[in-house]
């Protein structure tokens, strides 16, 4: 009995939390609307925010609140103002198309290139578009060269690669044009001999002649016509000037500004290549010659192609020739010799978006490789910009650089990029909060930096006021006091005015004692005005930051580290006076833990963490699989361990060897589970320790292979995990290796065995013919010796010998 009432007691007093729980969400839900007094403010302040616009509403009842409250104080459904409705629409979407042989505006590099769309307060939409470099897309590569005496040699130099100059260019693009233009330095004292024989000719100490000093000129417009190039500087003149400093800045200022006369064309990649081996005056040094005007960063170009302002203007800063390389969308090939390398490299920095610095040979014989290595550094990077920072709209950028399958990281930047390669990328669209309470717009293009001829314009309405401000109210008899006018049903101050009769300007310092009592919370124990976190201005209370509420009585609530807008933006949560009052499926302290449990529950299957682990903020805490060993269960899901088996890994594989034969599209589904494979054999990355690997066994060609994968489980509706191939490796299968292991075993039994057999049958060979030759010899011995041998044999033959004493006839 005392068990039944204990339980009982328990089950009341979690239904008593659970309902002032929820009793406390609907109090702070209610609290975020009526504090506003301005429609605009209202429908901003939450999504479930209403506006009674009717001008004759009860002045006890507060205008925002919710429908239901609005409803039972007499606001009709005709005069509730609600917030407007989203708009998302993809006005222009071309298909991806590379350059055409008939027309340069065929081609298209980015895609959507137009979308509509609104934003609310802290609300972000997240647009996705992909970017592909177009093959043979136009180049304009401009020639400007150090004509000074140090350069003679390179000059010949670049007239001998008549031949190879246009096949380097045709591998490189189908699209190319060429011009000319060579500098040399302000024709003003102290950069030049101002003697007349050494004015009109300044080699003349070389006793030589060559054209008088000039700043820049222009020798070729763009043109197709590789031999009007060579042309051209084979007929330029070498000149000559004081210092080692020239004037490649005033030269750069004109290639940029005179678009018209150089001949840049609106879509094409443009690319200037300078060439020298002298360092370069920058601004404030032509105000030693008396050239004092700042540089205006206009063209100024005679019938001749001379800079003819050398004289007055000074030298460009670096910040005006880093501003119109943006302008213009131009990029420069610093080839410099080695002696003055490490100067251009520290311009490089400045100009880092820009520029490329390569070492040039003293004669410039290897021009063409330094062509085809700066023009491939420049193009294998993507970067997008926009221009958003004019106003309150901001973007984020993520992208998967081209990666197949890889995912999104947040960049705006991705280096290797190759013909063909498309890029994924994400653009986060943020309004963070209204500047102003009215509906307003902005246009933002997002475009490639060292390009800019294809974007993608983003037509935003900000959605931060009402629309009852129209004609409508002008027909009611309601009158508003001076310096105000009825708008949404009361009557709003005009800018520059404040206070409850709109009588106090803003711009008036000192504020009645009225005025400054409207700033002080009723019925509350401080005596400061806007609760000593804000000024008063005029009855209004203008909160210092990290403050909000009418007194300024509220601190900020606490921002999402997710997307770093207060209580997680809209569809998360509202800040009420520091406290986020989040929406159903939301919870913590600035409404980023998701209650939702569906990202705990493994594909194919219907635990929570596959029943090893809780589900905290949509992701699983796994719990330990052996208590006594204190090993712990792992995965996304908590679905394996060291020592059981993953079923993830089980359910994918039929996937992965539908993948493997071919016979499947890219989506594949096993019951109500979607998977997506990608082939990753051939990266070189090595795989991340969170990462789970899989193996699949599988027989190919009398082989059995083994497939390593990973997999990863994604937060999309279409696809439940996605799976990366990483490795392969193929042997024969367990019973050919058994069947070869065994033959050759018998082998080897029988090979040891006719070895063995071998021998001994050799050794007995040996051993027959050692005795056989022992007999052999044996028996010509007893051949040779058979009269002493036999003790029985007699020679029939007698023999006699006389003395040697016996007389002897003289004829014996």
């Amino acid at each position: 009995m005392y068990d039944y009432t204990l339980c009982k007691l328990l089950v009341f007093s979690v239904i008593i939390i659970y309902t002032c729980g929820q009793v406390q969400e609907k109090l702070l839900n209610k609290l975020v609307c009526i504090e506003h007094e301005e429609c605009g403010a209202c429908l901003s302040a939450a999504s479930h925010c209403r506006w009674c616009a009717d001008p004759y509403f009860s002045h006890a009842a507060p205008r925002c609140n919710d429908d239901e409250s609005l409803v039972s104080t007499g606001c009709s459904q005709a005069m509730i103002q609600r917030p407007e409705k989203p708009i998302w629409v993809v006005a222009e979407n071309s298909s991806l198309q590379d350059m055409q042989p008939d027309s340069e505006e065929s081609v298209v590099q980015i895609q959507p290139q137009r979308i509509k769309l609104s934003l609310k307060p802290r609300e972000t939409k997240k647009i996705k578009f992909v970017y592909r470099p177009a093959k043979n897309y136009p180049l304009d590569l401009y020639y400007l060269m150090d004509l000074t005496w140090s350069m003679k040699d390179d000059k010949e130099t670049l007239v001998s690669l008549r031949d190879d100059l246009p096949i380097l260019l045709k591998n490189l693009t189908d699209n190319f044009r060429l011009g000319f233009g060579s500098f040399a330095d302000k024709p003003i004292m102290p950069f030049i001999n101002v003697d007349d024989r050494r004015k009109s000719n300044p080699c003349a100490v070389e006793e030589e002649a060559c054209e008088a000093t000039y700043s820049y000129k222009h020798h070729l417009s763009l043109t197709n016509e590789v031999s009007d190039f060579i042309k051209k500087v084979n007929t330029s003149s070498v000149t000559a000037n004081l210092d080692n400093a020239e004037a490649q800045l005033d030269a750069l200022m004109q290639v940029l500004t005179c678009g018209e006369k150089i001949g840049w064309s609106t879509k094409s990649r443009k690319i200037v290549i300078l060439s020298s081996d002298g360092l370069l005056h920058i601004a404030g040094d032509g105000r030693i010659g008396g050239a004092a005007l700042k540089n205006d960063e206009n063209c100024h170009l005679d019938d001749n192609g001379y800079y003819n302002k050398a004289d007055t203007y000074d030298y460009p800063s670096i910040a005006q020739i880093f501003r119109l390389l943006d302008k213009y969308k131009v990029n420069v090939i610093f080839a410099v010799t080695e002696s003055v390398k490490d100067h251009y490299d520290s311009l490089h920095e400045l100009l880092k978006d820009f520029t490329y610095v390569a070492k040039l040979e003293s004669d410039s014989s290897n021009i063409l490789k330094l062509v085809k290595t700066g023009y491939e550094d420049i193009v294998s990077v993507v970067d997008f910009e926009d221009n958003a920072s004019s106003g309150p709209a901001k973007v984020r950028y993520f992208s998967d650089c081209g990666v197949k399958g890889g995912s999104l990281v947040e960049t705006t930047r991705c280096t290797g990029v190759e013909y063909g390669m498309t890029l994924n990328y994400e653009a986060h669209i943020t309004l963070d909060a209204c500047s102003e309470f009215k509906t307003s717009s902005q246009t933002i293009r997002i475009s490639e930096s060292q390009l800019g001829q294809d974007s993608l314009t983003l037509d935003v309405e900000l959605q931060c006021g009402c629309k009852c401000e129209g004609d409508s109210q002008k027909d009611l008899s309601l009158t508003c006091p001076v310096n105000s006018h009825l708008v949404c049903g009361v009557c709003q101050c005009n800018k520059g005015w404040s206070g409850p009769d709109c009588d106090c300007s803003i711009s008036d310092e000192e504020a009645s004692a009225e005025l400054m009592a409207q700033c002080r919370e009723p019925n509350s124990t401080r005596t400061l005005a806007c609760s000593g976190a804000g000024d008063c201005i005029c009855g209004r209370c203008d909160c210092d930051r990290g403050y909000n509420g009418k007194y300024c009585q509220c601190k900020s609530c606490e921002t999402s580290p997710e997307n770093g807008i207060e209580c997680g933006g809209v569809g998360r949560g509202v800040c009420v006076c520091g406290q986020c009052a989040c929406v159903d499926g939301w919870g913590g302290p600035s409404c980023d833990c998701t209650t939702v449990l569906d990202s705990c529950i493994a594909p194919g299957d219907e635990k929570l963490c596959s029943g090893h682990g809780d589900c905290v903020c949509g992701q699983c805490q796994c719990s330990a699989s052996d208590q006594s060993s204190g090993s712990v269960y792992s995965g996304t899901f908590c679905e394996t361990c060291a020592t059981c088996e993953n079923p993830l890994c089980a359910n994918a594989e039929p996937c992965v060897s539908c993948h493997l034969n071919s016979s499947c599209t890219d989506i594949c589904t096993i019951g109500s589970v979607n998977y997506t494979v990608h082939d990753r054999m051939s990266e070189t990355g090595s795989v991340s320790a969170e990462d789970i690997t899989c193996i699949l066994r599988i027989e190919e060609n009398s082989l059995e292979c083994e497939y390593k994968y990973t997999y990863n489980a994604v937060r999309q509706s279409i696809v439940a995990m996605e799976i990366a191939l990483r490795s392969k490796d193929c042997f024969q299968p367990t019973s050919a290796k058994i069947m070869t292991s065994a033959f050759v075993i018998i082998a080897c039994v029988i090979a040891a065995g006719l070895l063995i057999i071998l021998a001994i049958k050799s050794a007995q060979i040996v051993s027959d013919r050692r005795a056989y030759a022992k007999f052999v010899k044996e028996a010509q011995e007893s051949r040779k010796n058979m009269q002493e041998l036999n003790p029985l044999y007699k020679s029939p033959i007698t023999e006699f010998k006389l003395p040697d004493s016996f007389p002897r006839d003289k004829n014996d």
